[in-house]
């Protein structure tokens, strides 16, 4: 009797909706609204209305209107589709109707009760050998959730390709069942897998382009780059470590991993077919910032020289303060990217305020770069630096510079971070004793911290410090000592315009170095969030002098390139709080 009632209250329902409608229209009334998504969904192929059109043509021609019989069918098969896709969200026991309303449809919903999950049983087969990395995802319902056979289907197939990832190739489901009881409205799940035996890897070979055995470059180093061997359970986040390990190291062209059937040993060999053709690399760059002014750079690698992994690289950068070019050779020492040896020759033009110096200069490094952890630079480095002040003073040094750098970057988010933690610690010696005009060790701590509240709210936090032990300053050269001010220290000072000056008023650059940073940005829409600062530091020589203070207001435009900041800071500590607009490319970190 109840069910009776319902259809006729949905047929007078749908005929009040039918006498409402006109040409080209569709009505949908859905109990509860909450499934009215789904049901729009469901006669998405049907409903050309708002988003569910993927594709208007517009220079095909306007239809011709429907038969009564083309809608009658229409309706059917809408209502068809509706049913099932309320069954696989948990709503057996919908009433559902369908009518032609002008060249629309009157669609009306009553979704009843839905199924809920009662009992779930999992079980996991093929234990014998233990993988922690065969962990299965949590199974997306609960007892009491409404039955929804899409997030069962889902889960089954994530389990699946997990097991394919870490070469179960005969895993399979024992068990997969929902029992229901469309009386209680509730449904039992049963699922059971079964790994079954592991795959492991065989040989690995590697051919260029043309199919031939790699000679260009040593076998050593293709197997430093290889993160697993002969024997190693199979697994699909090893291969595609070797394929990125491969790309990173800027040998090839291309490099495509190629995992074959298994053979009668119980291995899968594995083919790495790489391309060795256009070792050499060109770019050209266009920049802008207040710092600097606008800047041309010039790039050209050939990153591998010959069949040892050698590479070379040669790069210049102009700009209104600074011209430099250099020269680099680098040589894998213990693994082509994470610990390499690297000479280099250089000649920097830089102006410093009211200082200009050129540093010519050749050293040699040991860069050990692991793909997680700290970053560290071995440095000696021979220099010759000569410098002018507008006052007329000058002078020329040379150096002999050990020095040691310690960095590591943790950052989420890619060119955009939402959060991340840079550090960077420095030291550099010279001594009378060793070649050098002048004795000094210099100690310098960079800190970056971002962090994202809510998704919404960004802070960024920076400390910088610097101090230089000398038995005589006067004597340390100029591009070696501290300067404040400028995009990345000081907001609203020019760049490195905040330093000790000399009797004729020339900035002379300082013994020690504080500068520090508070910033807050609101992600207001998903390329634009405007942000405001304070900034506050000083170079100094001697005791303790009182922070320059910065802060203003700024604007964050996430292109496709990165980020870019606009800021307009105000001189706060200066007479009449001067004003100065700051522009500047890449992420926070």
């Amino acid at each position: 009797m109840r069910r009776i009632r319902q259809k006729i209250i949905l047929l007078l329902t749908a005929l009040l909706i039918t006498s409402a409608a006109w040409a080209d229209d569709w009505r949908f009334q859905v109990t509860p609204d909450s499934l009215r998504a789904v049901v729009e969904l469901a006669a998405g192929p049907w409903y050309e209305k708002g988003e569910l059109l993927d594709v208007i043509d517009l220079t095909k021609k306007k239809p011709e209107p429907l038969t009564a019989a083309a809608k009658l069918a229409r309706a059917v098969a809408v209502q068809d589709a509706i049913n099932d896709t309320l069954k696989a969200v948990g709503y057996y026991d919908a009433e559902v109707s369908v009518m032609p309303a002008g060249e629309g449809m009157a669609v009306i919903v009553a979704a009843g009760e839905p199924v809920l999950v009662d009992n779930i049983e999992l079980q996991w087969l093929g234990e014998n050998e233990p993988d922690r990395g065969f962990r299965p995802p949590k199974f997306p319902l609960k007892k009491g959730d409404v039955l929804n056979q899409a997030a069962y289907s889902d889960y089954k197939q994530s389990v699946e390709n997990l097991a394919l990832s870490r070469g179960y190739y005969s895993g399979h489901w024992v068990t997969q069942r929902i029992a229901l009881d469309l009386f209680s409205r509730k449904a039992d799940i049963s699922l059971a897998f079964e790994r079954g035996p592991r795959s492991h890897f065989g040989e690995l070979s590697f051919i260029d382009q043309d199919g031939e055995p790699l000679d260009a470059i040593e076998p050593k180093w293709l197997q430093a780059l290889t993160p697993f061997q002969a024997g190693d359970p199979i697994s699909a986040k090893q291969l595609v470590a070797l394929q990125k390990n491969l790309l990173d190291a800027r040998y090839f062209q291309d490099v495509r991993v190629d995992l074959q059937e298994e053979t009668s040993a119980g291995q899968r060999p594995v083919i790495v077919q790489v391309d060795v053709r256009e070792p050499n690399k060109m770019s050209v760059g266009l920049g802008y910032a207040t710092d600097v002014g606008p800047r041309i750079s010039v790039n050209w690698q050939r990153p591998r020289f010959n069949e040892k992994g050698h590479g070379i690289e040669a790069s210049s950068e102009v700009s209104v303060v600074r011209q430099q070019a250099e020269v680099r050779y680098r040589i894998p020492f213990k693994h082509p990217i994470e610990d390499t040896i690297q000479f280099l020759a250089g000649v920097l033009r830089d102006d410093i305020d009211d200082t200009q110096t050129t540093q010519t200069v050749l050293g040699v490094q040991r860069v050990i770069a692991p793909t997680r952890g700290w970053q560290r630079t071995y440095g000696l480095r021979l220099s010759e630096e000569r410098f002018q002040r507008v006052s007329g003073e000058s002078g020329a040094q040379a150096l002999l510079v050990p020095s040691v750098s310690l960095s590591k970057l943790e950052s989420r988010g890619g060119l955009d971070p939402i959060r991340g933690f840079n550090q960077q610690y420095q030291i550099e010696a010279a001594s009378r004793d060793f070649f050098s005009d002048a004795d000094f060790l210099l100690l310098r701590a960079n800190w970056r911290h971002l962090t994202t509240l809510s998704k919404q709210h960004m802070f960024l936090t920076r400390l910088e410090l610097g101090h230089i032990i000398s038995p005589d300053f006067s004597n340390v050269p100029p591009s070696t000592r501290f300067y404040a001010g400028g995009d990345s220290s000081v907001r609203g000072y020019d760049y490195r315009s905040i330093s000790p000056v000399n009797a004729a008023g020339d900035s002379v650059g300082g013994q020690n170095l504080v500068a520090g940073s508070f910033e807050y940005a609101w992600r207001w829409l998903p390329t634009w969030r405007p942000a405001v600062f304070i900034d506050a530091g000083n170079a100094y020589t001697g005791s303790w002098q009182p922070l320059k203070i910065g802060a203003g207001v700024g604007l964050r435009w996430i292109s496709p390139v990165g980020p870019v900041r606009f800021d307009i800071a105000s001189a706060i500590s200066e007479p009449g709080k001067p004003l100065r607009l700051h522009l500047t490319l890449g992420a926070a970190l």
